[in-house]
Order: structure tokens, then C-alpha cells, then sequence
């Protein structure tokens, strides 16, 4: 591994900088650095170490203050899908495109496809890695990759162990280390794609059902949240909202019904593991945003009101 550029830069005239650096230096055709809305350019900070490893794969740590960065591989310019970009961050990100729209949280990472136009956001201090490599470091096919972009790499099936390896590169800058750690890295991003594409590519209905049982397992897992929604089942997959509706209709179920029940069902639970509860309290914690809501919804779904439910349950135990 050697090492390309290490640059610090500061002030509005710095930003200008460090966005002609990341063109010169990444391969990027097209390059717009910004800042947030309502955040004066004067006052970025930030540090970049790019180094090369031996297999011509890129990695690049960045440090600076809030800033948006628009970017546009070569790739894309020539119309060509040779590279993909891996980001992992140490705080909250947010990276989207015209089709997508994720959020990195702190310690995880996400797969882009180097050849789309893409924006990187962050609204406080940013510590990232970024890498760009050869998609034929990992696999001999573009189509295998297709299904690991645009998801969390924490939701993968080795997606912690990916993560870990991402992680030692920023406590470990010897060249040894570095080049045996991205050869663990690119062997796991390599399984895990065989892994990922074997159920989307060569088991179409498999993966339909899969897609379906991930979709209620999400609702399931945070249906104490009052914010889930379409939209938000729809970017944990990293697929349209549409495709939620269309996955889950083949199995007969609409989403605000299949919320609905699931939430009474979860409140009708919790009032009889405790029979003395404060009913009103429980409604909330199971993400209701209202009690009348939850007065509806469950007496459409269970016939009685959650407080005449307590009250039925009561008297079961008095009899």
C-alpha cells in the first residue's frame, strides 16, 4: 500500500479545494462540494489520506466538518460498471441518489454502484472510510452485485464481521496490515455477495418470499415505534414503497391492516401479561400515536375497546 495524497484544508476556499483533490485523485468526472443549508462555507475544516493498495483498490479516510459532496464516477461518464464504492462512516451519514435514499449509522456501511450520480451528507463532524474497487475483486459478474447496493451492510448475513474488518483501518496504518485486512475484507464482501445473489438471482420465488417474511419481521421487531411506516420499511429494504405494497398483496396482506393488527395484537398481549396495567400507558408503548386511534383499531380488529378487553380479562380471572 502506498500513499497518494494527504491533504488539510480549511475555509470556503479549502472546500473548493478538497472537491478538486477528490477529482483528481478518485476518478470522479463530476464533483460539487457543499455545505448544509444554513451553515457558513468559511467555517469547514477537514483532512483527507488517500492510499493506494496493491490491487489498484483506493481507501480513503476523511475527517472534516459538516459538508455535502455530489459525485459522479468516471465510470458513469463512460458508461462503464468496472468499480463500486464501498462507505462506512463513524457517525450518521446520509447517501442518496435519484432512486435512493439511506442513512449510514454510526460503525455501518452501504455498497454504491460507482457508475450512478450520488450525494454524500453529513450535518455534523464526519469520520469516514470510503474505498473504490474493481467489481472483479469480488466477483466476475456486475449482476452479482446488483442485489447487495443500496442496503445496509449490518443486514447482511456476515455483515458485522464486514463492518469489523472496516474497522480496524482506522486504528491500523502499517502497510502489511492494511493489505492483509483488505484481502479479509474483499474475501468476506465476495462470500456474502455469492450468499446475497444466490437467493435474489437464482431463486426468484425464494426471494420474494424472503422479502415478505424480512417486511413482517421489521414491522414485528419495531412495531413499539409510532413512526414506521411505508416509507421506512421501504428504505430498510432499499426498494420502493410500491414494491412493499406489490410483495405484500401477493401474500394477501396490505400494510396499514397488517400494522394495525400486529399493533393490537401486541397491545392485547401486553394487557394480559399484566392484568392491572394502566391501560392508556400500554397503547402508547405499543406505538400507537393516540388513544383513540388504538380505541378504533382494536375494536375493529378484537370487537371491544382495549379497556373493556382488560375488563373481560379481569373477570375471567375473578370467575
Amino acid at each position: 500500500m502506498r500513499k497518494k495524497n494527504e491533504v488539510s484544508v480549511a475555509h470556503h476556499c479549502g472546500l473548493n479545494h478538497w472537491g478538486t483533490i477528490i477529482k483528481k485523485e478518485l476518478g470522479f468526472a463530476e464533483v460539487k462540494t457543499e455545505m448544509p443549508a444554513g451553515t457558513d462555507p468559511d467555517m469547514f475544516l477537514g483532512s483527507m489520506i488517500i492510499d493506494e493498495f496493491r490491487n489498484g483498490g483506493l481507501k480513503i479516510h476523511m475527517r472534516s466538518s459538516a459538508q455535502k459532496i455530489t459525485l459522479f464516477h468516471q465510470d458513469g461518464v463512460e458508461c462503464k460498471k468496472n468499480k463500486f464504492i464501498l462507505l462506512n462512516s463513524c457517525g450518521s451519514l446520509l447517501v442518496r441518489s435519484a432512486e435512493h435514499r439511506k442513512i449510514i449509522s454510526a460503525g455501518d456501511s452501504i455498497i454504491l454502484p460507482a457508475w450512478e450520480k450520488y450525494t454524500e451528507e453529513c450535518f455534523s463532524g464526519r469520520n469516514s472510510l470510503t474505498f473504490i474497487f474493481d467489481i472483479s475483486s469480488i466477483t466476475d459478474s456486475v449482476d452479482m452485485l446488483y442485489p447487495v447496493m443500496w442496503k445496509n451492510i449490518s443486514n447482511f448475513k456476515m455483515g458485522f464481521e464486514i463492518n469489523k474488518i472496516i474497522s480496524n483501518f482506522y486504528n491500523n496504518f502499517g502497510d502489511r496490515f492494511c493489505e492483509k485486512n483488505s484481502s479479509a475484507l474483499l474475501s468476506l464482501l465476495g462470500l456474502e455477495t455469492e450468499l446475497t445473489a444466490a437467493s435474489y438471482l437464482n431463486e426468484p420465488q425464494k426471494a420474494r418470499n424472503v422479502r415478505c417474511a424480512v417486511i413482517i419481521s421489521f414491522i414485528r421487531n419495531n412495531i413499539k415505534n409510532p413512526e414506521i411506516s411505508l416509507s421506512s420499511v421501504a428504505e430498510y429494504l432499499g426498494i420502493t414503497e410500491r414494491m412493499v405494497q406489490y410483495t405484500l398483496a401477493e401474500e394477501k396482506m396490505a400494510f396499514h391492516q397488517f400494522l394495525s393488527s400486529e399493533r393490537c395484537k401486541f397491545l392485547a398481549n401486553k394487557i394480559k401479561s399484566d392484568l392491572y396495567c394502566d391501560v392508556n400507558v400500554s397503547i402508547y408503548e405499543s406505538g400507537f400515536k393516540s388513544t383513540a386511534t388504538a380505541n378504533r383499531q382494536f375494536k375493529n380488529i378484537l370487537g371491544v375497546t382495549p379497556h373493556q378487553y382488560q375488563r373481560q380479562m379481569l373477570k375471567t380471572i375473578s370467575c
